[in-house]
């Protein structure tokens, strides 16, 4: 690990990273151009589609998460680039609703038998020892952070009712939707030396999310529940302020 001991040595490696930076993008330049223009022939071709190209991309998105070793990650990404941002958070919001709601429903209907057949036991009971949660604040703050479909299923099987359980995931996974749809929406509008600079950056902060994604969690739920507990107290002080307030006569 490095150990910044004054400004001058974080200088440097705030300059050596910038080099780096620079360097990365000018030798991706050219590959990623070409991929690019791929890229606009793929949604060209989807144009001509019309109407079924967006059907297609919602039952892909729903069977990603129906069938979890399918990989969904940059589904997102796809669909800012190839659809525009609010078409794209559209679709992509439709498909992660169909298809958490499908994997939930699933899960509670059917229980741990049908699941063992499709998943490893062993896998099933890691993840079951870790989510044993009844608190859709919890769900929503687990879900901002990449994780296996798979944990939709272990959701599923819980006991926290639907109405509370969809919400917190839908919420949680919509963030990472979000980031993206914004992603790929400047990828298709963006010269390519910012496009590679922004996966960079992409790149940097996800890995520092994930080292941390523990302290971090912990550090968001606990803000979150202050604000939560903070919004209650400023609404019974309101409720009561107004029941017990009496309401004047008019004057004749």
């Amino acid at each position: 690990m490095l150990r910044i001991r004054n400004k001058w040595q974080g200088g440097g490696y705030f300059l050596l990273a910038m080099a780096a930076t620079i360097l990365l993008v000018w030798w991706l330049n050219e590959p990623v151009a070409a991929l690019l223009h791929s890229a606009d022939d793929l949604r060209a071709w989807l144009a001509d589609l019309g109407p079924l190209a967006p059907l297609i991309y919602v039952t892909f998105y729903v069977a990603q998460i129906l069938i979890a070793p399918l990989p969904g990650s940059f589904l997102s990404v796809l669909a800012g680039y190839l659809f525009g941002f609010w078409n794209g958070l559209l679709l992509s919001l439709l498909g992660l609703t169909i298809g958490a709601t499908l994997s939930v429903v699933v899960a509670r209907r059917f229980g741990r038998p049908l699941l063992e057949r499709f998943f490893s036991r062993v896998e099933l009971l890691r993840w079951e020892r870790k989510l044993r949660l009844r608190s859709p604040l919890v769900w929503y703050v687990f879900f901002l952070f990449p994780v296996p479909d798979l944990v939709i299923y272990v959701a599923g099987i819980g006991t926290l009712p639907l109405r509370w359980l969809l919400p917190a995931i839908l919420l949680g996974r919509a963030t990472g939707i979000l980031l993206g749809i914004t992603l790929g929406n400047f990828s298709a509008l963006l010269p390519v030396q910012w496009v590679i600079a922004q996966w960079v950056l992409l790149v940097v902060l996800g890995g520092f999310a994930l080292r941390f994604q523990r302290p971090l969690r912990y550090y968001l739920l606990v803000w979150l529940r202050r604000v939560r507990r903070s919004t209650r107290t400023l609404y019974r002080a309101v409720y009561r302020t107004i029941i017990k307030t009496p309401v004047s006569s008019p004057v004749e």
